[in-house]
């Protein structure tokens, strides 16, 4: 299966890495708009050398399309010409980037999605119950360096520099959370793809003690409750959990396993 990767950061290098090694994919295609991102991936790569192409191309040429740039990008991606295809696979990272574009989504008949579950668990459980929810909270606890640059926090003067204790930094709708930490909320856009819940609450809170990036689901209804939480030490990258890198790998497996565990 031919693939291509667009957004050679940490995620993207981290998958590509991986792909460089699986026998059931062939990593041919680079792209970002950080010239210095694909040349220090190229470099890690022993197998092949992939060729660097514009996003067009990408999609034109690949079988299987991996989106771990930003939500900016999956607008563009989501509405590109070649995309919707039968036998094109897209795998979506940003998935705050499906909210902000679900006209273009919804209209995807052919081109296979996947969205995976990331740093989040219990998803197969939430979109069980989907259309019995009565509340979904989502409360994320970050160090301050996963935080401190988002645009909420900029916008709003917020000064995490000297913070001694925990401090909620936000509450709000989905929407308003995207909007305000599109680096870091990846998690509560995909909850909202799982449960079709449009009134999540989510709570953000900046810990200076935090070593992990902590996330709690409370999900009710006429089923019982659902209470998920998990505690993800960061990737390279400090808004990013390595448990959503290893979700990935985890999904790029089940592309080609005829075995499907859970939903």
């Amino acid at each position: 299966m031919i693939a291509g990767i667009i957004g050679c950061g940490n995620i993207g290098t981290e998958l590509a890495l991986f792909i460089n090694k699986e026998n059931n994919f062939e990593l041919s295609y680079l792209c970002d708009i950080n010239n210095d991102n694909i040349v220090q991936l190229q470099k890690k790569l022993n197998k092949n050398k992939p060729k660097v192409v514009d996003i067009e191309e990408l999609i034109e040429e690949s079988d299987l399309i991996i989106e771990s740039a930003s939500k900016d990008a999956v607008k563009g991606i989501l509405r590109n010409k070649d995309l919707d295809k039968e036998g094109k696979k897209l795998l979506i990272m940003s998935t705050g980037g499906i909210i902000e574009n679900l006209n273009s989504f919804s209209k995807i008949k052919n081109c296979e999605i996947y969205a995976p579950s990331g740093a989040i668990a219990g998803l197969d459980a939430i979109k069980s119950v989907s259309g019995k929810i009565k509340s979904l909270t989502l409360t994320t606890i970050k160090p301050i360096k996963g935080v401190k640059d988002a645009p909420y926090i900029i916008n709003n003067n917020i000064n995490l520099d000297k913070l001694k204790n925990k401090k909620t930094v936000f509450e709000g709708n989905l929407k308003e959370a995207i909007e305000g930490f599109p680096q870091n909320i990846n998690v509560a856009a995909t909850l909202f793809l799982a449960s079709k819940f449009e009134d999540i609450k989510i709570k953000i809170i900046a810990d200076p003690d935090a070593k992990t990036n902590t996330h709690e689901i409370s999900c009710e209804g006429n089923f019982g409750k659902i209470t998920l939480k998990t505690e993800n030490l960061p990737s390279k990258n400090p808004k990013t959990s390595y448990l959503a890198v290893l979700s990935a790998m985890q999904t790029l497996r089940n592309i080609k396993d005829n075995k499907k565990i859970g939903i």
